[in-house]
């Protein structure tokens, strides 16, 4: 018996639950295929969301509709928001999660998601017609067949883990491989090539002498990732765990040296590229030769085990080596592991070979998301699986995909960056890879991405209320503060007591707020009590979770059993001020920049609207350079700004396009 599906998506990691979930939600029967339901959204590495750019990608993730950010807010141990002494563009969120929370949470929700199919079992071959997918196969002998296909295999096609002279195969520690598919897809045209990543030791925290340690806390009040009108664990009243700071050495240095003839880093056992921003702690020795010193953070894995994470020391080294390292550092004179540290090296495939829809130029009907696609991380996994999952649905319904701009958000920085720039190492998402950074913060996520989520049918009533609320409370206390204007002898003495200058005639509040001493928390004491009342009446306004609402149905079950407390606000009986307050008082702040971010992204939305005709023969513009022609003719650039950011299409090349398009 074959069975048929909408969507099939195999792999059930970070990238595969935001797939699956976003074509269900949006009505197409999907099956999810995993080796391990005891896996699902496995945290493999770091059991952290978010941190620079990549929390802002969470909060893109919920502003979209997808369920990160929920799932996070449910697990998280601890959360503090980075950056806070920088400009607002830089603010980025983080959380440290429960793992194993993390994961049941996750698996709650797909479980639960009406239009959506589990089955465990491994793919291992594709059943072609022309140049589509027309089935799969599986292990025990299945086949399934679907209208579109995603692929989110993470690690697993053809992994293999290093420890020292010792390997392995397998797609993570302890578990199989996958085979067969990059062969397959390689026969049709699709480039693969070698990629490597690694993960530090598990640390029993016991064996630690936590005293010698830098004790890193959360927030005094935490934040969370979703625009919804919940509360966190942590922000009901539940302890944060706490994270810890320790110090490499020359001793640890030295011990490690001494054993690098036995890395298969660098002895030429892994010949995949390695993450250049997340290296390994002997790829730290080599390139900071001069550095006497790193840093190493001690991270929990859930509430309720002595399992730590040691950020900063990933290794391929052997096991006694690693050990005897670890026991030079202070405090860990007495360490004992759980594991030891590993590489892995996988297969990824050209991500210049997808449209940026993510579907593959090659197999008309396959899209490929998360670390198959040359990323690395998580939230970028997330990202491209929700994307994905939404233009597979919309792609087989007929409907116009959806692609977000460079500056509407990161997911478009990524995406955009991914199918016309390519990788030449592990990608991962920071804020310098943005043009319009002032644009894109974590604060206006929801600003700028809950309309289209509103469009395409992923906002349900709830989401679609709180975001109009919230837009008129922010309305409404900007119109105030733009109109008020306080009296001199109130204004002057509280200007002065802040050690700022006062004013010789009245001004609006607006005025003053964009002096880098004030905040508008503290000129709020000025807004008429009119409007006062007015905006505490809209912020309390009752939004009642409706039955056919997300939060509701997956929350309302009974909810979340492995949140510690995690339960939705059936009203809104908290105040959303607050957070209307910052995004109007970055608004005023930082205007000037805003506006100028916006014109440059309006130039580069008129080079967008000049398209390329589809497979356009590059060879006949002599004009331009062989590079270019050969760039341009590979990668099949859609419009003129996308050709503008292929690597080694220089600015004459771009103007003879424009010439030659008549533009």
């Amino acid at each position: 018996m074959i069975s048929h599906y909408d969507i099939i998506v195999i792999g059930a990691g970070h990238a595969g639950c935001e797939a699956a979930v976003s074509a269900a939600r949006l009505g197409s029967k999907v099956l999810l295929m995993t080796m391990d339901f005891t896996k699902i959204a496995q945290m493999s590495c770091n059991p952290s969301i978010g941190g620079i750019a990549k929390g802002q990608i969470v909060r893109e993730i919920d502003a979209l509709g997808g369920f990160t950010g929920i799932v996070t807010d449910a697990s998280t141990i601890q959360f503090r928001m980075l950056n806070r002494s920088k400009g607002p563009a830089m603010w980025s969120p983080r959380a440290q999660c429960d793992r194993m929370a993390f994961s049941m949470n996750w698996r709650y929700i797909l479980e639960n998601t009406p239009n959506l199919y589990l089955w465990q079992d491994v793919v291992t071959s594709f059943n072609f017609e022309d140049d589509r997918i027309a089935s799969v196969q599986t292990s025990l002998g299945s086949e399934f067949t679907a209208s579109a296909y995603i692929l989110t295999a993470g690690t697993f096609l053809n992994g293999k883990i290093f420890v020292g002279q010792e390997s392995v195969e397998g797609g993570r520690i302890s578990e199989p491989a996958s085979y067969g598919l990059t062969g397959q897809l390689s026969d049709r045209g699709v480039t693969a090539s070698r990629m490597k990543t690694g993960t530090p030791p598990r640390i029993d925290i016991r064996s630690v002498d936590l005293s010698k340690l830098e004790i890193q806390h959360g927030d005094t009040e935490p934040d969370k990732f979703s625009f919804l009108n919940y509360r966190s664990p942590i922000q009901c009243g539940v302890k944060q765990k706490e994270c810890y700071i320790a110090h490499t050495n020359t001793d640890v240095h030295n011990t490690l040296k001494e054993a690098f003839h036995l890395s298969p880093l660098f002895s030429g056992k892994i010949s995949g590229i390695g993450p250049r921003y997340c290296p390994s702690i002997e790829d730290k020795l080599r390139t900071f030769a001069d550095k006497d010193s790193h840093q190493v953070f001690l991270e929990p894995e859930g509430w309720d085990t002595n399992e730590y994470y040691l950020q900063g020391f990933s290794s391929s080294l052997p096991y006694e080596t690693q050990i005897n390292a670890l026991r030079q550092i202070e405090g860990f004179e007495n360490v004992q592991i759980y594991r030891p540290a590993y590489a892995i090296e996988y297969d990824f495939f050209d991500p210049t070979q997808l449209e940026a829809t993510l579907r593959s130029k090659v197999v008309s009907n396959l899209y490929l998301a998360g670390q198959v696609n040359g990323t690395t991380g998580y939230e970028e996994a997330a990202a491209q699986g929700l994307m994905a999952g939404i233009n597979a649905h919309r792609h087989i319904n007929s409907l116009d995909p959806v692609v977000l701009g460079r500056d509407t958000s990161y997911i478009g920085v990524l995406i955009d960056d991914l199918v016309t720039k390519g990788v030449d190492e592990p990608y991962r998402m920071f804020t310098s890879r943005a043009e319009y950074r002032i644009l894109l913060r974590q604060d206006n996520a929801d600003v700028r991405l809950t309309p289209i989520a509103q469009s395409i049918g992923l906002a349900d009533s709830q989401r679609s209320a709180l975001f109009s609320l919230k837009q008129e409370i922010f309305s409404t206390l900007k119109k105030s503060i733009n109109d008020y204007k306080p009296a001199l002898y109130d204004i002057n003495p509280f200007l002065e007591n802040l050690k700022s200058a006062p004013i010789d005639n009245i001004k609006p509040l607006s005025q003053l707020l964009v002096r880098p001493q004030i905040t508008l928390s503290e000129l709020y004491r000025f807004v008429p009590r009119g409007t006062k009342l007015k905006l505490t009446k809209m912020s309390v306004r009752k939004i009642m979770l409706e039955e056919n609402d997300s939060l509701s149905y997956y929350l309302n079950l009974p909810c979340f059993p492995f949140s510690r407390g995690f339960e939705p606000e059936h009203s809104l009986d908290y105040s959303l001020l607050p957070e209307a307050i910052q995004n109007v008082e970055i608004f005023v702040k930082y205007q000037g920049y805003i506006d100028r971010e916006l014109a440059q992204a309006q130039k580069l939305k008129n080079l967008e609207r000049l398209s390329i005709p589809k497979n356009f023969d590059y060879s006949k513009l002599t004009s331009i350079s062989m590079e270019a022609r050969l760039k341009l003719q590979k990668h099949q650039p859609l419009n003129i700004a996308q050709a503008s950011r292929i690597p080694g299409v220089s600015p004459s090349d771009i103007s003879v396009l424009l010439v030659y398009f008549g533009r």
